[in-house]
């Protein structure tokens, strides 16, 4: 049996502690044995400054701390409990905000269980000033009790009592409306203060088809989703005693908005599971990985983007009104930081790719203006417009947003009808651009405009309703395989404009981020990009009475080689450069 002999030595009360050595526990080394031994009232770094300071001996003698112990040796060790209970402190993370008697307030980063917190409340109560009077060990003191509810995984301020009757007496404080927990979080999306201001605990019931009851009396049967509060012993109307306020809004690259909310809840014990399920309720969960909240996809396994910034209460002391605050933690703020510098980030990768996509240089040519983004989207996208060859065009998700390098196929077909009556066909019309721009420009033209997408088509058709083309212009869906023969009733036509989807499908996964908005039916291409110019050819060879005059296509950088092969049987009438300079378009006559 350990036996304590009081010395006057040390910052505490020093005594010694005795451990017997039977058969079970010889042959280890003196280190060893005593770190098991005091593990449990001692953190390992006062354990080794315990052994260096030789505070251990065996059989009253100081021995090296590889002895091997042997049957019957007696192993004395001098304790310093207090000094134990600072060390063992020192390993908890959590802050004083608040004391008075039987009542603390501490501020405990995440990580600190509840246990570990009470235990800490009555560590701290030894280690004041205040107290006078014999020191147990570390293992023995009586902890204090937490008040409200304690997430391992939350900065939380937490109250602390040392009896039962301050316990009832602050819970009787919370359920009545009196104690007041502030707690900032991020949560998804951009969240609307006029939504949260509208919300209630009824309006939210309803939305789940449940009724909240108005009656305390027993109740036979509950909602599904009433049965969430009473499982947490919450009130039903809860969400009622919670007032939220958008303190801001950043955008985000991975969750398009993040929103800081700040959120004031009362009657609960448990603030941060409220928030956390109203926010869910909303649609805009919690950032993190606790119930109810959603993790940030570049933020997972680093805890939850929640923490407590205030408490008020009424001391149990005297009557006085007691605010504990604290600022929002740098975690929340930074990472607001972080999102809104990524954002950027990929906004400028987006606008390199798209100014790239036609042409592989860093340089611009006045493709990223046309994809301006914002709010995450193109500009284009967004307004619902666009302008190519001095018009405004309408455009959707469903259509190829028009790029400047595109103005140059339409100058090459005006400068083909050269003032002539001429019917022209524009295959893979998408927003009828090219089509209507080549009409406006000229006299006495008309024309079809041919896609695959009837989506397309829709808008298309609205464009040329926008600029009163109705009469000249027609939409048809068809495909580059099939049109020649599907439309030869509507032939001879004397034109043929085409932009076809001519990026890769190699190139198109190196361009993610640019691509992830617009359809990618009006980009890729197989074969190298390459398969819709051999299917025009095709569709075209078999059918040659469709056409009397030219086709001008569009083409990609360093494309020109690959499109003449496939039309080697064609006569190329022009060649026509870009604004910066690179080969854009080609123009074939057919073989007569």
């Amino acid at each position: 049996m350990p036996s304590a002999i009081e010395s006057n030595a040390g910052s505490g009360h020093l005594f010694t502690k005795e451990f017997s050595i039977d058969e079970t526990t010889a042959g280890r080394k003196l280190r060893a044995f005593i770190l098991t031994k005091l593990h449990e009232t001692h953190v390992r770094a006062d354990i080794i400054t315990i052994l260096r300071q030789n505070r251990v001996r065996v059989n009253g003698e100081i021995m090296s701390d590889t002895y091997i112990l042997q049957p019957h040796d007696s192993v004395q060790v001098d304790i310093d409990n207090l000094e134990a209970i600072k060390g063992r402190l020192r390993g908890i993370d959590v802050q004083v905000k608040h004391k008075e008697p039987g009542l603390m307030v501490l501020l405990k980063s995440p990580g600190i269980n509840k246990q570990a917190i009470e235990w800490a409340g009555a560590a701290l109560e030894m280690v004041s000033d205040a107290f006078c009077g014999e020191v147990p060990e570390s293992n023995k003191l009586v902890p204090w009790i937490a008040v409200n509810c304690v997430e391992k995984a939350i900065r939380s301020l937490v109250i602390l009592v040392n009896s039962q009757r301050l316990h009832q007496v602050m819970l009787d404080q919370i359920n009545s409306g009196q104690v007041m927990f502030t707690i900032s979080a991020l949560c998804h999306g951009k969240v609307e203060q006029t939504h949260v201001d509208k919300t209630t605990a009824e309006s939210l019931a309803s939305a789940a088809n449940a009724t909240l009851p108005h009656t305390s009396e027993e109740i036979p049967y509950l909602h599904p989703y009433l049965m969430w509060f009473k499982h947490n012993d919450l009130r039903f109307d809860i969400f009622d005693h919670v007032r939220l306020n958008v303190v801001s809004v950043t955008e985000s690259s991975t969750a398009g908005y993040l929103s800081m909310v700040s959120g004031k809840i009362a009657c609960s014990i448990n603030p941060g599971l409220v928030l956390r399920r109203l926010m869910l309720e909303l649609g805009y969960p919690v950032a993190g990985n606790q119930s109810h909240a959603k993790p940030l996809s570049n933020h997972r396994d680093k805890g939850s983007l929640l923490a407590f910034t205030s408490i008020e209460f009424l001391s149990p002391n005297q009557p006085t009104n007691i605010v504990v605050s604290e600022d929002v933690p740098p975690k929340l703020t930074s990472v607001c930081v972080r999102e809104a510098k990524f954002f950027v980030q990929k906004q400028e990768r987006a606008q390199k790719e798209i100014s790239n996509m036609f042409a592989d240089t860093s340089e611009t040519d006045g493709l990223d203006d046309g994809l301006t983004m914002v709010n995450g989207k193109p500009a284009a996208y967004v307004t619902g417009r666009k302008q190519f060859c001095g018009y405004i065009f309408e455009v959707t998700p469903d259509t190829l947003i028009p790029r400047p390098s595109t103005e140059t196929l339409v100058a090459t077909v005006v400068e083909l009808v050269d003032q002539k009556s001429a019917k022209i066909l524009d295959l893979g019309t998408g927003s009828g651009c090219i089509l209507l721009s080549v009409l406006l420009q000229t006299a006495n033209t008309s024309g079809i405009g041919v896609d695959i997408s009837s989506s397309a088509l829709s808008v298309a058709q609205a464009n040329s309703s926008l600029h009163r083309m109705g009469s000249r212009a027609t939409f048809i869906q068809s495909t580059f395989s099939s049109f020649a023969s599907e439309l030869a009733s509507c032939g001879p036509f004397d034109i043929i404009a085409c932009n076809p989807p001519y990026v890769s499908a190699s190139k198109i996964t190196r361009m993610r981020e640019a691509m992830e908005h617009e359809p990618l039916l009006a980009f890729v291409a197989e074969d190298g990009g390459y398969q819709f110019y051999r299917d025009i050819h095709s569709c075209l060879s078999a059918n040659l009475s469709i056409l009397t005059g030219s086709i001008a296509f569009e083409i990609g950088k360093n494309m020109e080689k690959g499109v003449r092969r496939i039309f080697a049987d064609w006569t190329e009438v022009a060649a026509k450069r870009d604004s910066r300079g690179y080969l854009r378009v080609l123009v074939f006559k057919p073989p007569s």
